[in-house]
């Protein structure tokens, strides 16, 4: 069933405060990263961004976020595909089934809330990029893409490895952490 919706300036109702003033915030995955990065709606202005940009499936959405992010999080999908339902279900993005998976469009009402909060969305935005450069700062960027080929060689090689193979592999990785230790 189709919610209606009338055409106010926040489609979203007002921003409230949970918890005694707290704000509320969703940690992604991976562990949910250092820091928190959306307040209670935060994340909806961001897919509604993403999707104005160009149609995009969920899981492009996520991978988008994370690069945001310069890896520091990533939403859950228990996250982004509910809120790309929401969106949907108030009329301001639209899926289109392609096999499996739904390519999500952003609608003209959706454009027009998303103009109607475009310095909301700047901030959040803003937010993300200078949490992304702390992150960077902290974990350098061409070391998190060596440990990420070093994990997927891994799970592609190793499947087959005999005992001296296991022993070799175990080996060189051991005397990396121990040359990246002694720096």
């Amino acid at each position: 069933m189709k919610h209606q919706h009338h055409h106010d300036d926040d489609h979203f109702g007002p921003r409230r405060e949970r918890g005694g003033g707290e704000r509320h915030h969703h940690r992604g995955g991976r562990g949910g990263g250092p820091g928190r990065f959306f307040e209670s709606g935060d994340l909806r202005f961001v897919i509604l961004h993403l999707i104005n940009d160009a149609p995009r499936h969920g899981y492009e959405i996520i991978r988008l976020i994370e690069d945001l992010l310069a890896g520091a999080n990533a939403p859950s999908p228990g996250i982004v595909y509910p809120t790309l339902t929401l969106l949907e279900e108030m009329g301001l993005a639209i899926a289109k089934v392609e096999g499996n998976r739904k390519l999500y469009s952003i609608t003209q009402d959706g454009q027009h809330v998303l103009e109607s909060k475009r310095a909301l969305t700047d901030a959040i935005l803003q937010r993300m990029k200078q949490a992304g450069q702390q992150h960077a700062q902290e974990r350098p960027p061409q070391i998190m893409r060596a440990m990420e080929n070093l994990k997927m060689v891994l799970r592609m090689r190793t499947a087959g490895f005999s005992p001296d193979q296991i022993a070799a592999a175990t080996d060189a990785i051991d005397n990396a952490a121990r040359q990246v230790e002694r720096l």
